[in-house]
């Protein structure tokens, strides 16, 4: 689980006048220092899935594609003060950041106040922040789209209930991350006829409500799962897995996506389609009883049959496959 620490730390204390003329309302302002500090576990857990020597170039493959996403630091940050007794926006702050550490001087009256805040939203181009007039409706909503591309940054919120008054205080506000990743490693020696593979990840979320930490669910957004060249041991050449030739060296299909976390209760699904020769269509479709939690990333193996069916590798848990033929003209998702 990746998480960003935001320590609040007041400073000194400066006059209210400042910004406030009536002083009977609004306490001693605080100057307040934020430094944050991001932790991330992607590189021990790849690690971990893919310890032996053939696994070395999906490991570099899946690493270099996620480093966007998995970052070690916060590009922008976005802050909110919502007033306890309104529920009304009372300060915001924006800033581009590129590090894991910095610092404001923001003057806040006296008051009770829930704080919101945002890390790595200002680039997301299928993510949107709306409706932050009030901390009870803020909320991260996607695209309107039966298919998305796969999050280009991992997002992280927080929420903090602040008591700021006239006595030296330290809040520590710790932001965890929304989405989460899947990566599908798949073995297609066994299926010499296979032209190409796509496919998507299924029932994630369609929104998030910052303050109560609650993902939506009243659509459900699917994501493209996007082929990741793999390097090939032998040859050091890539893998083209959108289209395979005779002369394409045999390493692994990976594909991989980030989307949304799935519900708890109930299972999800991706489906993946592969092309033949022949121009017909495996379409398979894969249903995982685990849920995808948010700030994890899911690694699933996989191999080919002759036929283009494919079949799990090892005993992952709560995984069924089911697959259906079609002609190629029938069954198709844009990659």
């Amino acid at each position: 689980m990746k998480r960003l620490s935001v320590i609040v730390l007041p400073l000194v204390f400066s006059a209210c006048s400042l910004i406030y003329d009536d002083l009977s309302v609004c306490g001693e302002p605080l100057v307040i220092n934020y430094q944050l500090q991001l932790r991330t576990e992607l590189s021990t857990q790849l690690q971990t899935e893919f310890s032996a020597d053939t696994d070395s170039a999906v490991h570099e493959a899946l690493k270099g594609w996620l480093a966007p996403v998995f970052t070690d630091k916060a590009k922008d940050i976005d802050l909110h003060f919502f007033s306890q007794e309104t529920d009304l926006i009372s300060r915001r702050i924006q800033d581009v950041l590129n590090a894991n550490s910095t610092s404001y001087t923001i003057n806040l009256p006296k008051m009770n106040y829930m704080h919101l805040a945002l890390a790595n939203i200002a680039d997301n181009d299928q993510m949107y922040l709306a409706d932050n007039t009030h901390s009870a409706t803020m909320r991260l909503n996607l695209q309107d789209k039966k298919v998305l591309s796969p999050l280009n940054t991992g997002v992280l919120t927080a929420r903090l209930p602040m008591a700021v008054d006239d006595s030296a205080q330290q809040f520590s506000v710790y932001l965890y991350m929304v989405n989460a990743a899947v990566a599908l490693v798949i073995d297609t020696t066994a299926c010499d006829s296979l032209v190409s593979m796509s496919g998507t990840m299924n029932d994630g979320a369609c929104g998030f409500s910052v303050r109560d930490s609650v993902y939506s669910y009243e659509r459900l957004c699917s994501f493209t799962l996007e082929n990741i060249p793999v390097a090939d041991a032998h040859t050091s050449k890539h893998a083209m897995p959108a289209r395979r030739t005779e002369e394409t060296e045999e390493a692994p299909v990976c594909l991989a996506t980030v989307g949304m976390p799935t519900r708890d209760d109930m299972p999800w699904t991706m489906t993946v389609v592969s092309s033949m020769q022949d121009n017909r269509q495996a379409v398979n479709t894969i249903t995982v009883d685990e849920p995808l939690k948010a700030g994890t990333l899911r690694i699933i193996r996989l191999k080919t049959e002759p036929d283009g069916k494919l079949v799990e590798v090892g005993q992952e848990v709560g995984i069924s496959i089911t697959v259906d033929w079609k002609d190629g003209s029938e069954h198709e998702i844009e990659i």
